[in-house]
């Protein structure tokens, strides 16, 4: 299976040559599902339909049809994407219906030879009101959120893969917690056609993976074109998975800025990241944030909060009993931001994507923590601070997870790599780059 140094590519290969079927892959990762059940992962896992597609993958192979980057491989999908034939959950009481249709992602997932197995566990409407996922790690602490089925399923070796999605800091903060390593693209990379949608302007697709070569891989197979979302990119993307195999032309540079929320990290992340800082020697330049970072945090909000009430609005929802306070207490701000301050907090965010278009003329990549420090206990009732992803999701800017660091308590801390707009290859030649340098074993 694709387990320990098995990489998803290992694993189609050993397919291919007829070592294993697509079959028996599915058949271990749904053994796995019901042997974690405890752990809540899963808001709705088909058996029968992961089987048949399997049978399918493995008649091709017989058959000496195509062979897709991922035949045969389970994938499971953040409830909030839409898969035909499977409840559209959205951790909602108020959502739940049968889809009709795929998201894109997903026809471009089985277009390569995917197995999906089912929908993972979301925060309600992908917002803060916690899932109830448990982290593999911990059964008393949360996973994070809002991916936080995604990120669970990964940890606890149920899948070798999941897709997620980001509106703040919901892919790399419950890939930190959990242990994990998960990307980000660039924005515009993967398609959101199909997906439930909270704000337009911030909601970005990702991923979560035991390597970084499982995400390179699976980035190429979700990264195509769709002219039904209008941040989709219509242009050549880079190829990531080559990107995770390659060596960089030079060593690369690196910068940490001082950020003005530094002071939320814990005692344990603040030391673990000095630590990697120092190991890199002199390939690294502390940088002082610029001032309007502060007002980056606002700006966040304001777009976030304004769209998601537009989002509930239109379906009908607000003033819903069946919303939780959370998310009733959020959408009520959003409707009392002004058209002024949405509108001056969409021009904030277009000068911050010129700032760090021009950034990376001289840096191949920042580092940051993913989070504040190890995951909180679930009876704190929330899903950690997502505040260390703000900026960085803002600008759209590719950012992956990479799973070094450690907590007090023993539990995952992760460092966040954060590339230019739209060079994920290179981000990911620089992690490996990263991984290779600082541990002896590479990725794992």
């Amino acid at each position: 299976m694709s387990e320990g140094n098995q990489s998803i590519a290992q694993t189609v290969a050993a397919i291919a040559e007829g070592h294993l079927t697509s079959r028996q892959w599915v058949e271990h990762c749904l053994e796995r599902i019901r042997e974690n059940e405890a752990l809540g992962i899963w808001s709705h896992v088909d058996e029968e339909r992961a089987l048949a597609r399997a049978d399918e993958m493995d008649w091709m192979r017989k058959d000496g049809s195509a062979f897709g980057s991922l035949h045969g491989c389970p994938i499971g999908l953040k409830d909030i994407i839409e898969v035909k034939g499977m409840p559209h959950g959205c951790g909602s009481p108020l959502m739940g219906e049968i889809s009709k249709a795929n998201a894109s992602l997903v026809d471009a997932l089985e277009a390569a030879g995917a197995v999906i197995i089912g929908k993972t566990e979301t925060t309600e409407f992908a917002f803060l009101n916690p899932a109830r996922t448990k982290n593999p790690h911990s059964l008393e602490h949360s996973p994070g959120g809002s991916s936080a089925g995604s990120a669970a399923a990964v940890a606890s070796g149920d899948v070798p893969v999941t897709i997620g999605s980001q509106t703040n800091g919901s892919i790399i903060r419950p890939a930190s917690y959990c242990g994990v390593f998960a990307m980000k693209p660039s924005a515009g990379i993967i398609p959101r056609t199909g997906v439930f949608e909270q704000s337009p302007t911030l909601d970005q697709m990702g991923l979560f993976a035991t390597s970084l070569e499982d995400l390179g891989l699976v980035v190429d197979a979700l990264s195509v074109h769709d002219s039904r979302d209008p941040h989709s990119i219509a242009a050549p993307r880079p190829s990531c998975f080559a990107g995770a195999q390659a060596e960089p032309p030079m060593e690369p540079n690196f910068a940490i800025m001082t950020l003005p929320y530094s002071d939320l990290q814990s005692h344990a992340c603040t030391e673990g990241f000095r630590e990697v800082a120092d190991s890199l020697e002199g390939r690294v330049e502390i940088l002082e944030a610029p001032p309007t970072f502060e007002q980056l945090i606002e700006a966040q909000r304001t777009i976030h909060l304004t769209e998601a009430f537009r989002a509930f609005d239109s379906m009908g929802f607000i003033g819903n009993p069946q919303l939780s306070e959370v998310i009733t207490k959020m959408l009520a701000e959003g409707q009392s931001i002004s058209q002024g301050n949405y509108e001056e907090a969409l021009i904030i965010r277009d000068s911050l994507t010129e700032f760090f278009d021009n950034f990376f003329e001289d840096f191949d990549a920042i580092l940051s923590p993913s989070s504040s420090g190890a995951a909180p206990l679930l009876s704190e009732g929330h899903t950690g601070n997502p505040i260390f992803c703000t900026v960085w999701t803002l600008a759209g800017l590719p950012s992956l997870n990479l799973p070094i660091l450690q907590g007090e308590s023993g539990l995952p801390i992760g460092l966040q790599m954060i590339g230019r707009r739209r060079d994920d290859a290179r981000l990911l030649r620089t992690a490996r780059w990263f991984m290779t340098t600082l541990f002896d074993e590479g990725e794992g």
